[in-house]
């Protein structure tokens, strides 16, 4: 499983955060306290000092275990007085210790050399936080798209029926999804405008990134345009290397950015580069074969044809669908 570097640092940044906020709120209340009682401070010093006192009882060899005595005796005298003023205050010595949000790894992320649930729940957060940022996620679940959207009678050019096969994708991905790894196939979802291609992406993603991998999600000419911006120092960041590995790829709406010999070359090493490693990559892109070979060339469709899974979206454009329902 892996988060991009941005996600990590986003992650570590609160888990810091948190940890500064604890400490500083029990320093500021034990400076409180001390400054309305100058005894509390030495109180503490005293304390303090126990260690050395014990040292040096056994360092002088006389009556050890006298002297060990009396020194713990005053030091629970010390702990009941300071018990007392705190109770004064409505506090108890342990408010003089920082209250982490996560008791468990005390705002590290990490608790017996393993990481911690709560770091890998914000980093779920921070991940689900980015890929909301690139798309719709309040839609994307499987449960939301609605099968009564597509037609139930046979497709005239094709002659199968849109819900039949709405149905088994749906079903494929979402098996896709809870199945998830890195040995997955890559998909290529291919059909009309508005049958359903970015909602089922999204859906795989959002499932993913709740398992606890990294994905990348945008519409193609967004991503080729951040790394055009990267490539000639407009922008900084490491977008390539993020797209290149991360656990999985979702380039939404193939063929909608504009053309240049620049975002043809990357997309050609993205595909490619994923490829080589294995990772899996989901396209989702209105163009048919004839269509990709005509705009890409033989070198990223023979990929894309070679070695995505294929599945083909059939059915009328949704979203005008739903319009025309509410303009009745």
């Amino acid at each position: 499983m892996g988060y991009s570097r941005e996600v990590y640092d986003a992650a570590t940044a609160v888990l810091e955060k948190r940890r500064a906020e604890a400490r500083a709120r029990a320093a500021a209340l034990h400076e409180q306290v001390a400054a309305r009682h100058p005894r509390v401070p030495e109180i503490e010093r005293e304390m303090a000092q126990s260690a050395i006192q014990v040292a040096r009882a056994v360092l002088d060899g006389r009556d050890v275990d006298a002297a060990v005595e009396r020194i713990k005796d005053r030091n629970l005298a010390l702990q009941a007085e300071l018990a007392a003023i705190l109770a004064q205050e409505g506090a108890g010595q342990t408010d003089f210790e920082p209250r982490y949000h996560c008791p468990r790894c005390e705002d590290t992320g990490y608790a017996n050399g393993h990481v911690c649930d709560c770091f890998r729940a914000l980093l779920r957060e921070e991940a689900y936080r980015r890929l909301s940022y690139a798309g719709p996620m309040q839609e994307a679940d499987f449960d939301s798209l609605r099968l009564e959207y597509y037609p139930d009678t046979p497709d005239s050019r094709t002659g199968v029926v849109p819900r039949t096969r709405m149905k088994e994708i749906l079903t494929y991905c979402r098996c896709y999804a809870e199945d998830f790894d890195a040995r997955s196939p890559s998909l290529l979802l291919r059909g009309p405008t508005g049958t359903g291609k970015t909602h089922v992406s999204l859906a795989v993603a959002r499932k993913a990134v709740e398992r606890g991998f990294g994905v990348v999600y945008g519409p193609v000419q967004m991503l080729l345009h951040r790394l055009e911006k990267e490539h000639f120092g407009r922008a900084e960041g490491n977008s390539e290397e993020m797209m290149t590995g991360c656990d999985l790829l979702i380039l939404d709406d193939l063929g909608s950015e504009f053309s240049s010999p620049f975002y043809t070359s990357c997309l050609y090493n993205l595909i490619n580069s994923r490829m080589l490693e294995a990772r899996p990559t989901i396209i989702s892109t209105n163009l048919g074969q004839s269509e990709l070979m005509e705009r890409y060339g033989e070198q990223i469709t023979s990929r894309i044809i070679g070695t995505f899974v294929p599945l083909a979206f059939l059915g009328k454009d949704i979203r005008q669908i739903k319009l025309q329902q509410r303009i009745r």
